[in-house]
């Protein structure tokens, strides 16, 4: 988990590095392309066939939500400090256990509505809407946010029905047209540095979606979580060595906040689970 917090801090740092002189949409065509190319000896292994499904639609669906997420993540990018970026990510975890519940119909106990009230208020305190003005950025990252939320209760559905391998073929290959389009109204080749670039961003951002598959095939979420608030101070450091950024107070209290209802969702969730009467055997 620590090696994917500090993946998706090298990503940012090398997108915020190259988005002043090639676009971010043509940034993310990229990313994607050699991301699908980097995934493909895992995703084609003898004996698998990942193309199987049929749920197709929900894939493309799954695949729009995952596009908007990343296009609003890589431009937000470029508007703010790199720890606020990363602590407004924090609440898509939240965001997806409120889609669940109002989408998907599913019981929540009232312990997890308080850590879901912990984490808003958390996003609140990032945000002070009472004391500035919303920016622009802002309101980017509650996009990405959001639609990365939709696309966690996307793969819950697909999840019942299809292995990870084909949930994670489907989003790599359908991403691209998308991406595509985005990227075409603000085409240009990038030229040799900024492709080595590109490439390292590609690199961070599968090495973080390995990284953090494994971690919680390895152990329970509520182990692993709280090593990934490891991306809060990576990320501070980061924006202070490289973009000379002093993030505010208010990032850091509202992000801990931000965490510590992710992880209590999480902790409640586990707690949920042990207690669950057994499943009848017919």
């Amino acid at each position: 988990m620590m090696i994917s917090a500090l993946g998706v801090v090298g990503m940012n740092v090398s997108i915020r590095q190259i988005a002043d002189d090639i676009h971010p949409f043509v940034i993310a065509f990229f990313r994607h392309s050699i991301g699908v190319c980097l995934l493909m000896p895992i995703l084609l292994r003898p004996g698998r066939n990942p193309f199987r499904t049929s749920q197709l639609s929900l894939h493309g669906l799954r695949a729009f939500f995952n596009v908007i997420a990343m296009l609003a993540y890589f431009m937000a990018l470029t508007m703010e400090p790199l720890a606020k970026v990363v602590a407004l990510t924090f609440t898509a975890p939240l965001l997806a256990t409120v889609g669940a519940i109002l989408i998907l119909g599913e019981r929540v106990t009232r312990s997890r509505y308080v850590a879901l009230a912990v984490g808003l208020a958390g996003a609140m305190i990032i945000l002070r809407p009472w004391a500035v003005d919303i920016s622009f950025g802002s309101l980017l990252l509650l996009l990405s946010s959001s639609t990365w939320a939709m696309a966690l209760v996307v793969i819950k559905v697909l999840s019942r029905q299809d292995n990870p391998i084909t949930i994670a073929m489907y989003a790599s290959l359908l991403q691209l047209p998308f991406c595509l389009v985005a990227a075409a109204f603000y085409w240009q080749w990038p030229n040799t540095h900024q492709f080595a670039v590109i490439a390292l961003i590609a690199f961070f951002g599968t090495m973080t979606q390995v990284c953090l598959a494994q971690a919680f095939r390895e152990t329970d979420a509520t182990v692993v979580l709280p090593v990934d608030f490891t991306k809060l101070v990576f990320a501070g450091l980061a924006g202070w060595l490289f973009f000379s950024e002093l993030p505010g107070i208010w990032i850091w209290i509202g992000g801990t906040v931000v965490f510590s209802g992710v992880f209590l969702n999480a902790w409640f969730e586990k707690r949920a689970r042990e207690t669950a009467p057994p499943v009848a055997q017919g």
